[in-house]
């Protein structure tokens, strides 16, 4: 009976969660929305500038175009490396899937870093252009609009590709061998097939990329000029420098608003699960799209090439540091003409580097164990909920993922900096579980709806109590998906910048901090051994998590 009344009550683990997210995520973003509406000119106040003053105005419509013009170029490039990766053997698509997994876990820090150090006029690929003899002078390619889609559209694309290449997988050969068979050719195949199968999986990454882009800071800041200033560049500005918390507010719910239209649109036509996690258009029905027995056609070794080269053009960066990192003059050149490891020694000796290191993992430690905690708990109780009250629980958890991260980083900032919190790591910490335990949430719901409800039933049956049938029974079966929450958490928290901009000072700044200081004022050769290092660190996470997931199949 004690263990039935437990499973029964077990709906009240939600509860935690959203007690941590009512303080340190509604209650900061309320206040600083609230703050919109106090104006000397009257609560609208604050609006009616933003409509008055041309460079807001401009702000707003360069946020929405290039948000569009990324989201444009992410499926574009998506679509040809997506199809290829349907279209080759298994063991070159775990290949390429690794040339999207890679750089999609590593941190978008690096990854802007590297992009910075390849377009710049003294840059690889000016090198080899002029080199070729395609250009007789550099050309500008970063520090502006081309700096600021191509950075974007780098970092923000395997979120088209994952989803777009299980929409292909999805689709069954059998239709496709019919529709050869009736005398389609390659264009009616991909007119009358292969996009509408993949219209879901295309839309649920294209809506993930657009709400992204709305509130993206790190890279318009860093690749971008004065004619690329987004929405969240500004509201930085209004709180660093004009200290007008009220204009930096109303530019906040501005931005929040379209994204939660964006999302509860894409919510309301398609539905939750496709957008968090459903990227198969048509299910898994009959044989798995792949190759025909015609092979390619004409039209298909060209989107085959085309995916080769969006496949390097994903791992370009993270390949360019590692060499970069090894030269050994002040200057930043590729190839290096002398090898060293000056620069991995000029990290290891700088107390500063190390101190930051010594933070972010012990503001890592602080998220992965509370979001953790907190989130296998609130996967537990959701899996107990069910209708209206269910759906309003998980879109209130997944919102952390959805609101653009300045505004929440602003918003705690200006709710714990009264208090003295932004002096040490708890303030970031904190801020990290917010937005880490909504991947714990996912990951152990998933492994869930892998656990067989039937076994739950048999122990409690033969007599286990709850938390025995929980030891014994559930916990082995959702320990993995636990272990990649908790992957996924520390990733999340060792990658941030924009929360550590605002909840860290001098002696508490992490290393994404302290090296998007570096990126902004002058690229030392030191970073390309830290990011050459956050590089080798990822991938050991990606290999353990890979690991992780092999033993829970």
């Amino acid at each position: 009976m004690a263990g039935g009344s437990a499973g029964r009550h077990l709906g009240w683990a939600v509860l935690p969660l959203g007690v941590v997210l009512a303080v340190l995520f509604l209650w900061p973003v309320a206040q600083l929305l609230g703050l919109s509406f106090d104006s000397p000119a009257g609560p609208l106040g604050h609006y009616a500038r933003i409509l008055a003053v041309p460079a807001y105005r401009t702000a707003l419509a360069t946020t929405f175009q290039i948000a569009a013009l990324v989201t444009l170029l992410a499926v574009l490039l998506a679509y040809p490396l997506a199809y290829l990766m349907a279209t080759v053997p298994p063991r070159v698509a775990k290949l390429l899937t690794l040339c999207v997994l890679l750089p999609f876990w590593t941190s978008a820090l690096v990854r802007t870093t590297a992009w910075i150090i390849l377009l710049q006029r003294n840059g690889v690929l000016n090198a080899l252009l002029t080199g070729s003899g395609l250009l007789e002078a550099p050309v500008a390619f970063v520090y502006n609009l081309s700096g600021v889609l191509i950075g974007m559209s780098h970092v923000l694309m395997p979120f088209v590709v994952l989803p777009l290449y299980g929409a292909f997988r999805g689709i069954d050969q059998n239709l496709v061998h019919a529709a050869e068979t009736l005398g389609a050719g390659p264009w009616a195949l991909c007119r009358r097939i292969f996009l509408p199968l993949t219209a879901p999986g295309v839309m649920a990454g294209a809506t993930i990329v657009f709400m992204n882009a709305l509130g993206y800071y790190i890279t318009p800041s860093l690749m971008g000029g004065p004619a690329q200033t987004m929405v969240a560049q500004l509201i930085a500005f209004n709180i660093n420098q004009q200290l007008d918390w009220g204009l930096a507010g109303a530019l906040s719910l501005a931005m929040l608003l379209a994204t939660l239209a964006v999302f509860f649109l894409f919510q309301a036509v398609f539905g939750l699960e496709r957008l968090m996690g459903g990227a198969h258009a048509s299910g898994r029905i009959g044989t798995p799209f792949a190759l025909g027995p015609r092979g390619r056609s004409p039209g298909g070794r060209v989107m085959a090439l085309l995916g080769a080269g969006v496949a390097l053009f994903l791992i370009a960066p993270v390949l360019v540091v590692f060499p970069m990192s090894l030269g050994s003059s002040p200057f930043l050149a590729f190839p290096p003409q002398n090898f060293s490891l000056r620069w991995y020694e000029e990290f290891f000796s700088r107390p500063q580097w190390m101190a930051s290191v010594w933070n972010s993992l012990t503001v890592a430690g602080i998220a992965v164990a509370g979001s953790t905690l907190l989130g296998t708990a609130a996967a537990l109780g959701l899996s107990r909920l069910r209708g209206p009250l269910a759906r309003l629980v998980e879109t209130a958890f997944l919102l952390p993922m959805i609101v653009p991260h300045i505004i929440l980083a602003i918003g705690l900032f200006g709710m714990m900096a009264p208090w003295g919190l932004v002096r040490g790591p708890w303030a970031l910490g904190l801020a990290h579980i917010v937005v880490a335990a909504p991947f714990v949430v996912i990951t152990v719901r998933a492994a869930l709806r892998g656990v067989d409800p039937n076994l739950e039933l048999a122990a409690l049956g033969l007599g286990a109590g709850w938390f025995t049938m929980f030891r014994r029974v559930l916990l082995p079966g959702i320990l993995p998906g636990i272990a990649s929450g908790a992957v996924f958490a520390f990733i999340t928290s060792f990658d941030d910048v924009v929360l550590a901009l605002f909840l860290t000072n001098v002696r508490s700044r992490t290393l994404p901090k302290l090296m998007y200081e570096g990126v902004a004022h002058e690229i030392n050769p030191t970073i390309t051994a830290v990011a050459a290092l956050i590089v080798l660190f990822t991938v050991l996470v990606l290999l353990l998590n890979l690991l992780l997931q092999r033993r829970a199949r």
